[in-house]
Protein backbone atom coordinates (compact mmCIF):
# COMPACT_ATOMS: atom_id res chain seq x y z
CA UNK A 1 0.00 0.00 0.00
CA UNK A 2 1.29 3.66 -0.98
CA UNK A 3 3.12 5.46 1.77
CA UNK A 4 2.61 8.61 0.50
CA UNK A 5 -0.49 10.65 -0.79
CA UNK A 6 -0.10 13.98 -2.86
CA UNK A 7 -3.11 16.63 -3.41
CA UNK A 8 -2.51 18.15 -6.81
CA UNK A 9 -5.13 21.20 -6.47
CA UNK A 10 -6.05 21.52 -9.93
CA UNK A 11 -8.58 24.55 -8.88
CA UNK A 12 -9.37 26.79 -6.41
CA UNK A 13 -6.84 29.27 -4.53
CA UNK A 14 -4.19 26.62 -4.45
CA UNK A 15 -4.39 25.70 -8.67
CA UNK A 16 -0.78 24.52 -9.27
CA UNK A 17 0.01 23.51 -6.11
CA UNK A 18 0.98 20.20 -4.67
CA UNK A 19 0.63 18.87 -0.94
CA UNK A 20 2.24 15.80 0.10
CA UNK A 21 1.22 13.45 3.09
CA UNK A 22 3.80 10.98 4.00
CA UNK A 23 1.55 7.76 5.91
CA UNK A 24 0.78 7.66 8.89
CA UNK A 25 -0.76 11.63 8.52
CA UNK A 26 -4.04 13.16 8.79
CA UNK A 27 -4.74 16.60 7.42
CA UNK A 28 -7.98 18.98 8.36
CA UNK A 29 -9.04 21.01 5.22
CA UNK A 30 -10.84 24.15 5.73
CA UNK A 31 -11.35 27.82 5.98
CA UNK A 32 -9.94 28.13 9.67
CA UNK A 33 -6.57 29.13 10.95
CA UNK A 34 -6.41 26.00 12.69
CA UNK A 35 -6.46 23.69 9.67
CA UNK A 36 -3.44 22.00 8.31
CA UNK A 37 -4.38 22.99 4.73
CA UNK A 38 -6.49 26.21 4.76
CA UNK A 39 -8.94 26.97 2.10
CA UNK A 40 -8.91 30.72 3.19
CA UNK A 41 -11.14 33.33 0.76
CA UNK A 42 -13.61 30.44 -0.19
CA UNK A 43 -17.13 31.16 1.99
CA UNK A 44 -18.66 27.80 0.43
CA UNK A 45 -16.05 25.88 2.48
CA UNK A 46 -16.83 25.42 6.48
CA UNK A 47 -14.21 26.45 8.67
CA UNK A 48 -13.52 22.44 9.59
CA UNK A 49 -14.47 21.03 6.34
CA UNK A 50 -13.09 17.26 5.79
CA UNK A 51 -10.46 15.17 7.26
CA UNK A 52 -7.72 13.68 4.71
CA UNK A 53 -5.97 10.07 6.50
CA UNK A 54 -3.14 7.73 5.10
CA UNK A 55 -2.40 4.94 7.04
CA UNK A 56 -0.65 1.35 5.90
CA UNK A 57 -4.56 0.26 5.23
CA UNK A 58 -4.51 3.07 2.52
CA UNK A 59 -6.50 6.69 2.06
CA UNK A 60 -9.14 8.17 3.25
CA UNK A 61 -11.24 11.12 3.28
CA UNK A 62 -14.31 12.19 5.54
CA UNK A 63 -16.59 15.06 5.76
CA UNK A 64 -16.55 16.66 8.85
CA UNK A 65 -20.23 17.77 9.55
CA UNK A 66 -19.61 20.87 6.67
CA UNK A 67 -22.85 23.02 5.40
CA UNK A 68 -22.00 21.96 1.34
CA UNK A 69 -20.33 18.98 1.87
CA UNK A 70 -17.37 17.00 0.59
CA UNK A 71 -17.56 15.70 -3.10
CA UNK A 72 -15.17 12.59 -4.54
CA UNK A 73 -15.66 11.92 -8.22
CA UNK A 74 -18.33 13.98 -7.78
CA UNK A 75 -20.31 11.77 -5.54
CA UNK A 76 -21.03 13.59 -2.14
CA UNK A 77 -19.30 11.57 0.65
CA UNK A 78 -20.92 13.89 3.47
CA UNK A 79 -22.42 16.52 4.90
CA UNK A 80 -24.21 18.51 7.72
CA UNK A 81 -27.86 17.23 8.61
CA UNK A 82 -30.47 19.40 10.07
CA UNK A 83 -33.62 18.41 11.68
CA UNK A 84 -37.27 19.85 11.53
CA UNK A 85 -36.21 22.56 12.69
CA UNK A 86 -33.22 23.29 10.92
CA UNK A 87 -30.71 22.79 13.76
CA UNK A 88 -27.13 20.79 12.90
CA UNK A 89 -27.49 17.06 14.08
CA UNK A 90 -24.17 15.96 15.00
CA UNK A 91 -23.45 12.87 12.35
CA UNK A 92 -19.86 10.84 11.34
CA UNK A 93 -20.32 9.83 8.01
CA UNK A 94 -18.20 6.64 7.39
CA UNK A 95 -14.95 7.32 5.76
CA UNK A 96 -14.28 6.88 2.34
CA UNK A 97 -11.41 5.38 0.39
CA UNK A 98 -9.41 7.61 -1.93
CA UNK A 99 -7.76 6.36 -5.14
CA UNK A 100 -4.99 7.10 -7.32
CA UNK A 101 -6.90 9.85 -9.56
CA UNK A 102 -9.69 10.43 -7.72
CA UNK A 103 -11.38 13.92 -7.83
CA UNK A 104 -11.59 15.80 -4.44
CA UNK A 105 -14.09 18.99 -4.26
CA UNK A 106 -14.43 20.77 -1.52
CA UNK A 107 -16.67 24.10 -2.46
CA UNK A 108 -14.89 25.64 -5.14
CA UNK A 109 -10.73 23.54 -4.64
CA UNK A 110 -10.59 20.92 -6.22
CA UNK A 111 -8.03 18.56 -5.59
CA UNK A 112 -6.53 15.62 -8.12
CA UNK A 113 -5.67 12.46 -5.51
CA UNK A 114 -2.14 10.46 -6.43
CA UNK A 115 -0.94 7.75 -4.67
CA UNK A 116 2.97 6.64 -5.88
CA UNK A 117 3.42 3.09 -4.51
CA UNK A 118 6.31 4.50 -2.27
CA UNK A 119 8.48 6.80 -1.01
CA UNK A 120 11.98 6.69 -2.54
CA UNK A 121 14.55 6.76 0.57
CA UNK A 122 11.97 7.12 3.33
CA UNK A 123 12.36 4.38 5.69
CA UNK A 124 10.71 6.49 8.67
CA UNK A 125 7.61 8.23 6.94
CA UNK A 126 7.13 11.61 8.96
CA UNK A 127 4.31 14.51 8.90
CA UNK A 128 5.66 17.89 8.75
CA UNK A 129 4.08 21.59 8.33
CA UNK A 130 5.21 23.41 5.38
CA UNK A 131 4.31 27.27 3.75
CA UNK A 132 3.46 27.32 0.42
CA UNK A 133 4.69 30.39 -1.64
CA UNK A 134 1.26 32.12 -1.51
CA UNK A 135 1.25 31.66 1.83
CA UNK A 136 -1.24 28.60 2.61
CA UNK A 137 -0.29 26.37 5.35
CA UNK A 138 0.46 23.14 3.97
CA UNK A 139 -0.10 19.46 4.74
CA UNK A 140 3.54 17.68 3.50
Amino acid sequence: MSTLLILKATAGGLQGEEVPLIAPAHCVLGRSRSCALRLAGDETVSRQHCLIEIDGEGAWARDLGSLNGTLVNGEKIGQRELDSHGCAIPVQPPRRSLHDGDELRIGNNVFRIELPESVPGQENPTVRRASSNSGHALCG
